[in-house]
């Protein structure tokens, strides 16, 4: 029987646990009554205060329920999770039309030129795509609303992923919790090259760590007994165990000849990464090919030694290496243009001709430009990341060389003894490997790949780094499990379970610490100005503005289009997909693009400026969009550095130009270039566009 005393403390977890799901539910619904009605520069901003406070509650309630009282670890770390999720889902949430501007609105014609008929092989990396369109028709929803929920339904599969592949290596529920945490921080979305919108090799890399799980649970195998919610937690009868260690019938042994689910699971992964993202795939075979070659190596030279009894990754490897082959043979002109690029870069910087990191120059000037600093950036886009990078570097090397044994006080729920140290020590093996791929990345023109490669690397160090952390928490909770100490009666009783009631000042600091820790890194999980970056939202009246201006040229002649730093080419793909398409409304003449304009253009005039364009083709009249976007991301996270205010109200007020569209979140310029006529031959007849 559960003592009175207990039966308190058990209340007190639950009724805290309690507040805590209703402040994510409360959030939820206060981010759901204010949704998006135009263009947001920062969904930080936008979202309602009341939202931030509810889910800095549940955040704070589930690192004290976690740290006080391993009974409920689960809804505890459920909760935080539950956190986690409404802060990447914030787009869905608050109902943003689509999120994600550049490449995501290429890939939204991806999708539908895909959904139009078009052959989704031809594409080299099709599968989200995919799956967004056999989730809008299922679901009934939009293309757009589609891709922003395959994104974050890969996010839910990278906290989940992330969390198992550290239970993995430190099998125990403590460990568990904390890569769950640390999985929550998503520490690969570096906002440079990495996103949270629809992007592919985002994507990928977001997946990956499933497959590693895949990787780390066929080395190991396992006994037929296991069952998966015995091995996540306690069992049904974790109340009524006692909390110092686990039944032994859920132990995990090394059975390198017994097949285990995942052997046949992980060629579905391999393959599935390969038409997710080749280059992610290429990164997951390096680190592959080299464990491989390790375990060979071991069971050749030092065959007494545990690695070597380890089930062997060889057929895993060969499948991914003629999955990726086979692709690659479909799809060679995206692959023999980057290897080319690749051996041009290096070479010129080993001949002294090229230079290092020439991307993050130019974002140091930048940075500085507008007041901030390289170090600033760095420090918000990259400090969580660093020390759980220092922290997993400390892992792995203190694992190999064996300086460090498993962590003080584990309970560990695997019956051979200290599988992570071989793991690990293959997966060190495999990094060896791929550092040099990497390390090629940061020169010369291909340094423009540099910032993903970071956070692949940041998803490794995410793992490793939790190990890491899980080491440093090993000598106990520091917190007071609640409801201990009273088990006298009487008012003493009282007194004890009040005293225990009450957080110590390290109590206080340790749940601080962590709310800290994931507030500083979700901070930066949207691009904002406190990054120098604009947000990724594209309101529907954007879409609709420059839709109904495509549709709306003449028959005779096509829509020549500039803009401010960007062209229209990405809207016309987004709506109407890639060109020889099935597209749904076909548009006829085809719009075409002249590019962005300088500040001085419109500043001085636009009509001179088309007019004395170096690019004869270009001397022609011209539509001018300005989105809401633009002048918010110029004058505001920018900090006018390309762009001022006045350049955009000199737009308006020019001789030749004027307003022919203008919906609050898209404006449309029809500019009157006359001094050309031959350029202007096939605009006869110049195109007026309704306002609206």
């Amino acid at each position: 029987m559960i003592s009175g005393s207990k039966r308190d403390g058990n209340g007190i977890v639950e009724v805290a646990l309690a507040v805590g799901y209703l402040a994510v539910a409360g959030g939820i619904v206060a981010s759901y009554a204010a949704p998006a009605t135009a263009y947001e520069l920062s969904i930080y901003a936008a979202t309602p205060a009341a939202t931030w406070g509810a889910l800095a509650v549940a955040v704070a309630v589930s690192v004290a329920v976690c740290l006080s009282d391993e009974r409920y670890l689960a809804p505890a770390v459920l909760l935080a999770g539950l956190a986690a999720a409404t802060v990447a889902g914030l787009p869905l949430i608050r109902g943003y039309h689509f999120y994600g501007r550049a490449d995501s609105l290429v890939h939204l014609g991806f999708a539908r030129t895909m959904s139009g008929g078009g052959d989704p092989f031809e594409l080299l990396y099709p599968a989200g795509h995919l799956i967004a369109n056999s989730l809008a028709s299922v679901a009934g929803v939009e293309t757009t609303r589609a891709l922003m929920l395959v994104m974050w339904t890969y996010t839910l599969s990278f906290f989940a992923s992330v969390a198992l592949c550290v239970w993995f290596l430190v099998p125990d529920r403590r460990a568990l919790a904390i890569g769950a945490f640390s999985a929550f921080l998503l520490l690969p979305i570096n906002n440079v090259s990495t996103y949270l919108h629809f992007h592919t090799y985002s994507i990928g890399m977001l997946f990956t760590p499933f497959v590693i799980y895949l990787v780390f649970t066929h080395l190991i195998g396992g006994d037929r007994r296991d069952r998966i919610a015995d091995r996540l937690a306690d069992g049904g009868r974790a109340l009524g165990r006692r909390a110092t260690g686990f039944d032994d019938s859920v132990g995990v042994t090394v059975s390198p000849k017994r097949p285990v689910p995942t052997t046949y699971l992980l060629p579905l992964a391999s393959v599935a990464l390969v038409v997710v993202h080749p280059q992610i795939a290429l990164n997951v075979l390096f680190l592959l090919v080299g464990m491989t070659v390790t375990q060979h190596a071991y069971r050749r030279f030092r065959p007494a030694s545990p690695i070597a009894e380890y089930r062997l990754l060889t057929v895993q490897t060969v499948v991914l290496v003629m999955a990726f082959v086979a692709w690659i043979a479909t799809h060679d002109w995206a692959f023999v243009s980057t290897a080319e690029a690749m051996i041009e870069s290096v070479s010129e910087f080993v001949t002294g001709e090229g230079e290092a990191t020439p991307r993050v120059e130019e974002q140091s000037e930048s940075a500085s430009s507008i007041g901030g600093s390289i170090y600033e950036l760095f420090v918000k886009l990259f400090g969580v990341g660093a020390i759980y990078s220092l922290s997993a570097t400390a892992v792995v090397l203190g694992r190999v060389t064996g300086y460090l044994g498993p962590p003080e006080g584990n309970r560990s729920m695997r019956t051979t003894p200290d599988t992570a140290k071989d793991v690990i020590t293959l997966f060190f093996a495999g990094l060896a490997l791929l550092l040099p791929f990497f390390a090629a990345h940061f020169v010369g023109s291909i340094s423009t790949y540099l910032f993903r490669h970071v956070g692949f690397l940041m998803m490794l160090a995410t793992i490793f780094g939790a190990v890491g952390v899980r080491y440093l928490v090993a000598d106990g909770s520091p917190l007071t499990d609640l409801g201990a100490g009273s088990t006298g009666p009487g008012a003493r009783a009282g007194g004890r379970r009040l005293a225990a009631a009450l957080p110590e000042a390290r109590s206080v600091a340790a749940v601080a610490v962590v709310v800290l820790v994931l507030s500083l890194s979700l901070a930066t999980l949207f691009p904002s100005p406190f990054i120098y970056l604009s947000g990724s939202h594209v309101p529907e009246g954007e879409m609709d503005g420059y839709e109904r201006t495509f549709a709306s040229q003449s028959a005779e002649s096509p829509v020549w289009f500039g803009g401010v730093r960007h062209s229209s080419d990405r809207y016309e793909v987004a709506l109407y997909g890639v060109e020889s398409a099935p597209w749904d409304g076909e548009v006829t003449p085809q719009p075409r693009s002249s590019g962005p304009v300088p500040e001085e253009a419109m500043l001085d005039g636009l009509p001179a400026f088309y007019a004395n364009n170096p690019d004869e083709t270009v001397r022609r009249d011209h539509y001018f969009a300005v989105a809401e976007a633009d002048r918010q991301r110029e004058v505001i996270a920018y900090r006018e550095l390309r762009y001022s205010t006045e350049s955009f109200e000199a737009v308006a007020a020019q001789p030749g130009v004027g307003k022919v569209r203008a919906n609050g979140e898209l404006t449309v310029y029809f500019v009157d270039v006359p001094a050309n006529a031959s350029a202007n031959s096939l605009d006869r007849e110049p195109v007026t566009v309704p306002g609206g």
